[in-house]
């Protein structure tokens, strides 16, 4: 296992992205905002910072056009932006990636941070149903915390009140599991869904959330290769999230160390010829060789979310699925295809479980002190 070897080659995978015009998410598609995003986030974490040093104006420059050219296109298109979830997302992209670059807003955008501000957070939090642990409510929650905490952080604006509100809000919304939502049974949506939430506690150093309740049950959600999604070869968020939960510094140790191997070596096996990493090698177009390993990991699946996964994969064997589809980019990514989203990831997901085991190779990366994602 050498870990080095795999940053170089991802690294050399993430070269290949920069073009004239921008930065492309994967080979075959258009430049897009967001991996501009995901390429900074790729080259500080395996401190390429010559790299980052050598651009660092002109992405400074761009980071804040390409942003306040979507907010002209949200109003254009008479979506509201402030709770829109792909503009919130590019937003909270934007802060992590001039962080890293020691940049800051412009006063466009610095005009923008403040209208978000004035969202009621309790409010803004129950009306996205945050409390019922719905889809995507958990990175709304997220959302709204990163720009309270980088304006209280960063810009020296108190908002001690209004993180103290969202830290009550989504704690006494807790449930038994330790995510959010009505269900007493673990599935997948609660902690993929609730990981977000976490994020910001740790970023905050807040113990008093169910830590170790919600780490149990994360890692009830494995497979046998130590992958966390529903389907087979797992899912770069996915088991990214299920293992943030099992190596935060608030969480005990549990007898995850064998899990945690598992899952490293999973990663590792998984790097694809590029030097990239894809979402999962196992779901590749063909039909027959997909549907044979959908059938193996079901099989294998622990009881109590079997037929959740079985749901879940005969819905992706329908030719809409054969592709995934985000708002990043126009161009629809292949499941075994390398993208800067996914390399970053992986590694994200490696670096994680090399500071848990104390292992060397965590030197080997630069972590962004920053809230959320990045």
């Amino acid at each position: 296992m050498n870990i080095r070897d795999i940053i170089n080659k991802s690294d050399q995978f993430i070269n290949k992205l920069e073009t004239p015009n921008g930065f492309k998410l994967f080979i075959r598609s258009e430049v897009s905002p967001y991996a501009r995003c995901f390429v900074i986030f790729n080259k500080n974490l395996t401190k390429q910072f010559d790299w980052l040093e050598k651009r660092k104006q002109q992405l400074i420059y761009d980071l804040n056009s390409d942003l306040y050219s979507f907010f002209l296109e949200k109003v254009r298109k008479k979506i509201d932006w402030l709770f829109d979830k792909s503009f919130l997302q590019l937003f909270c992209f934007t802060l992590s990636s001039l962080n890293i670059l020691s940049g800051q807003l412009d006063k466009k955008n610095l005009d923008l941070l403040n209208k978000i501000l004035e969202i009621d957070i309790k409010k803004s939090l129950k009306k996205k149903n945050v409390h019922k642990g719905v889809s995507m409510s958990g990175n709304y929650s997220m959302f709204i915390a990163i720009f309270n905490i980088y304006a209280d952080n960063y810009l020296k604006i108190d908002r001690s009140k209004q993180i103290q509100d969202w830290l009550n809000f989504n704690l006494e919304s807790l449930n038994s599991n330790g995510f959010w939502g009505n269900k007493s049974r673990m599935d997948y949506l609660q902690f993929q869904n609730g990981y977000h939430q976490y994020e910001i506690f740790e970023y905050l150093d807040f113990e008093k959330a169910s830590w170790d309740i919600a780490a149990n049950n994360s890692a009830l959600m494995s497979d046998r290769f130590g992958h966390f999604a529903p389907w087979p070869g797992g899912g770069a968020c996915y088991d990214y999230d299920a293992i943030f939960m099992l190596t935060s510094k608030f969480v005990k140790d549990n007898g995850q160390e064998n899990l945690l191997k598992k899952t490293l070596n999973s990663i590792i096996n998984n790097q694809n010829f590029d030097g990239g990493f894809c979402e999962s090698k196992f779901m590749k177009n063909n039909l027959w060789p997909r549907t044979l390993s959908i059938i193996k990991h079901i099989l294998y699946q622990p009881k109590h979310i079997k037929i959740w996964s079985l749901f879940i994969n005969l819905n992706l064997l329908r030719n809409k699925h054969r592709y995934i589809i985000t708002y990043w980019t126009n161009t629809n990514r292949k499941w075994d295809e390398s993208n800067a989203w996914d390399t970053f990831f992986r590694l994200s997901t490696v670096y994680r479980i090399c500071n848990r085991l104390d292992l060397t190779e965590k030197n080997l990366f630069k972590i962004n002190s920053f809230p959320g994602i990045g």
